[in-house]
């Protein structure tokens, strides 16, 4: 783990020692929380609008932490038997560790960013990755500015790759990550709407994915989904080589001959030179999408074609989303995790191209929307109503506009549940053996309940 000397900590954060003992004491790891304190640790006290670390200072000493770091003296703490430095900001001080630690590794960084498929793209890199090399990623989906210096302080000498997520709810907030992080390859997935209440248009969007982009060095590549217009634009904000993906243009790595039904996905990838055929055992068009991404950083990374077919094979997708889960004798794919325009949309590609019996979507809304909230619900709703899917139930107030949506294109099968309880009764009315359910929504209208209704039989 990151080990780090006073010199180093004041040397990192630029903070003062304000409690100058054990000079010669080395901090074995760093901790932000005191219930899962390391022995010889650095505890940094971070303080927000419930919570504040400097109410546990002492309590980190006694579960063996060996200094901490603090924005603000206290009495209780200036004679405790351990040394504590002063900064003005915590979390930054905390962010500038991360970068010190990530500084000492010569190895490739790779940050993912965009609209949708974040996480999966990222999971989908580490795992081609790992065929070669020793790779540390973002746990879970700590992309944020706390999360991030948290995966970054993890690495360690063994460590051959690094791949990390970049989350935002504004602009600046890339840029920010990508100062910690200083990424050599940098991943731009697709600019969508997920956000746009806040940011105000996808331009601005597109304004803040772009950040990574931007902050990569000469030497950097950027891996951009040319089938994205306002992705593609960000060839001419890169210091450093570009390297293009897709399916619909002539990118330098292009998927072709897709198949996708419930059995996976199979299709040809060109990567320069090399052709292959790959086969996934994950559902969904837009994991192409992810594949290709992730050829390109293996390519760069030097591994073979066998080696990124193999990779790409072993993925298994990540829980709640588009998660296959059967339960006998009905299948439902769980992509409960979130949801925005884009995903939702693909979402509903996926069970138009599934080929077995009947198609049934339980949906819940789409949150940070804005003004955008009705028009974009309802067009899903028209596009299910376009669809091959036979029925259609709603969960709560902002999922009914994707019914009104989908009356509007004259779907018959159309319910409107209040809840989660009204949508299993509605469920359990219509369903029939070999029925495959889709579960999707934003992540506060936790669709995965649905889910639980039936496993405890």
């Amino acid at each position: 783990m990151a080990e780090f000397t006073i010199q180093e900590v004041e040397k990192a954060t630029g903070g003062h020692l304000v409690r100058p003992v054990g000079t010669n004491t080395v901090f074995l790891h760093v901790d932000t929380d005191t219930r899962a304190i390391h022995p010889k640790s650095l505890f940094i006290a971070f303080k927000g609008d419930t919570f504040d670390g400097h109410n546990f200072i002492i309590q980190a000493h006694e579960k063996g932490a060996a200094g901490a770091v603090v924005s603000e003296l206290r009495e209780e703490y200036q004679n405790v038997d351990f040394p504590v430095f002063m900064v003005a900001d915590t979390v930054k001080a905390y962010q500038d560790l991360a970068r010190f630690h990530r500084r000492r590794f010569a190895i490739p960084v790779i940050a993912v960013t965009g609209s949708v498929g974040k996480t999966s793209t990222r999971n989908m890199i580490a795992t081609v990755l790992s065929q070669k090399l020793n790779v540390l990623q973002t746990e879970k989906n700590f992309n944020n500015e706390i999360g991030l210096p948290r995966t970054l302080l993890q690495l360690t000498s063994k460590h051959e790759a690094c791949v990390v997520e970049m989350g935002m709810r504004g602009l600046g907030q890339v840029a920010e990550l990508a100062a910690i992080a200083e990424p050599t390859i940098g991943v731009v997935t697709n600019v969508g709407k997920s956000h746009i209440e806040l940011l105000g248009s996808q331009d601005n969007i597109a304004k803040a994915k772009s950040e990574l982009v931007q902050s990569l060095p000469a030497d950097g590549i950027a891996i951009l989904n040319l089938d994205d217009s306002r992705v593609a634009a960000m060839a001419d904000l890169c210091k450093g080589k570009v390297i293009g993906y897709g399916i619909e243009n002539n990118a330098a790595i292009r998927g072709d001959r897709i198949v996708c039904n419930e059995k996976g996905i199979r299709f040809t990838c060109r990567c320069f030179d090399q052709m292959f055929d790959v086969h996934m055992t994950v559902i969904g068009g837009h994991n192409v999408y992810n594949a290709l991404a992730a050829v390109a950083v293996g390519r760069i990374a030097g591994l073979s074609e066998n080696q990124m077919k193999k990779g790409l094979g072993e993925y298994r997708g990540l829980p709640m989303r588009q998660e296959l889960v059967r339960i006998d004798p009905y299948t439902f794919i769980n992509d409960s995790y979130n949801a925005n325009p884009a995903s939702m949309a693909e979402a509903v590609r996926s069970m138009d191209l599934l080929t077995k019996g009947r198609k049934i979507a339980v949906l819940g809304g789409m949150l940070e929307l804005g003004d955008w909230a009705r028009k974009e619900h309802e067009q899903i709703g028209s596009q299910i109503a376009d669809s091959g899917i036979d029925i259609l139930i709603t969960v709560g107030k902002l999922a009914g506009y994707i019914a009104d949506g989908a009356k509007k294109g004259n779907m018959e099968t159309v319910y409107m549940a209040a809840d989660h309880a009204e949508a299993v009764d509605i469920l359990k009315s219509v369903l029939k053996a070999g029925d495959t359910i889709l579960l999707k929504g934003s992540r506060g209208f936790a669709m995965e309940k649905i889910l639980s209704y039936f496993e405890r039989k």
